[in-house]
C-alpha cells in the first residue's frame, strides 16, 4: 500500500483539492480524510477537533466490514458507509487508484444533506480514480 511519501506530489496535490471540493460543496462539512486501505492518513483536512489519525483507523476497519458484510449477504462490493449520529455522521467511501485502495472519510454536522455530501464525495472519488 503506498504510503505519503512514495506518492507522487500530483497525486497528493488532486487529492488535496477533492477535499477542498468537498469541504466546500458540501453543507455542514467539518473534516475530510483521505487515507490508505490499512489506516494511514494521507491527505486531510478538519475544521472541527476530529483526530486524523483515529478516524483514519476507524475508517479502515469499518470499510473492512462494510466489505464482509457486502459479500456475506450477497449484496456485491462495498462502495460506501454511512453512519448518522446524534452530533452529525460520518461517510466512508472506498475507492481503487490503480491496484490500491483509499478511503475518503467525512464528517458532517446534523443538518447536513447525506445526498449532497455522498454526491460531492464520489464526484471527488471520480477525479481521483481516472488521473495519472
Amino acid at each position: 500500500m503506498p504510503d505519503k511519501k512514495y506518492l507522487p506530489q500530483h497525486v497528493l496535490s488532486r487529492a488535496e483539492a477533492a477535499i477542498e471540493l468537498v469541504m466546500n460543496e458540501g453543507s455542514s462539512v467539518r473534516a475530510v480524510v483521505i487515507s490508505t486501505e490499512d489506516g494511514f492518513e494521507l491527505v486531510s483536512r478538519v475544521d472541527n477537533n476530529a483526530q486524523v489519525t483515529r478516524l483514519s483507523a476507524m475508517a479502515s476497519s469499518l470499510s473492512a466490514l462494510g466489505v464482509l458484510a457486502g459479500e456475506e449477504s450477497n449484496l456485491g462490493e462495498c462502495r460506501n458507509i454511512i453512519i448518522e449520529a446524534a452530533s452529525g455522521m460520518l461517510i466512508i467511501l472506498q475507492f481503487k487508484r490503480g491496484q490500491d485502495t483509499f478511503i475518503m472519510s467525512v464528517i458532517a454536522g446534523t443538518d447536513a444533506v447525506i445526498g449532497q455530501i455522498l454526491y460531492f464525495a464520489k464526484q471527488a472519488v471520480r477525479t481521483l480514480q481516472v488521473m495519472e
